[in-house]
């Protein structure tokens, strides 16, 4: 288990631990322009079904999407974030030894 480091991009608040992937959206036929994208690794919560009157394990897929106005803004949005992801995994990496 790697340990948590949260720091805040563009007003989240992203734990780098928790990170998967980052992504920057810049071709109109997939959606909006300009879009950050944080995909998050998997995580399980217990939720109450009425139904069976008990808990059941659900897997949640978390994304954090932040729009940016300008290119510019957003590539380096995603240098930077992913500059910073870097450097915390290769701390890791000597913390898990």
């Amino acid at each position: 288990m790697q340990k948590s480091k949260i720091i805040i991009v563009s007003g989240f608040s992203i734990d780098l631990s928790r990170i998967k992937a980052i992504r920057l959206n810049t071709s109109t036929t997939l959606g909006p322009t300009n879009v950050l994208k944080v995909d998050l690794n998997l995580r399980y919560e217990y939720i109450f079904n009425p139904n069976k009157k008990d808990f059941e394990k659900e897997a949640i897929n978390d994304m954090i999407s932040i729009e940016y106005v300008d290119y510019n803004d957003a590539q380096d949005a995603l240098e930077n974030l992913t500059e910073v992801w870097q450097e915390y995994a290769e701390t890791q990496e000597g913390w898990l030894s």
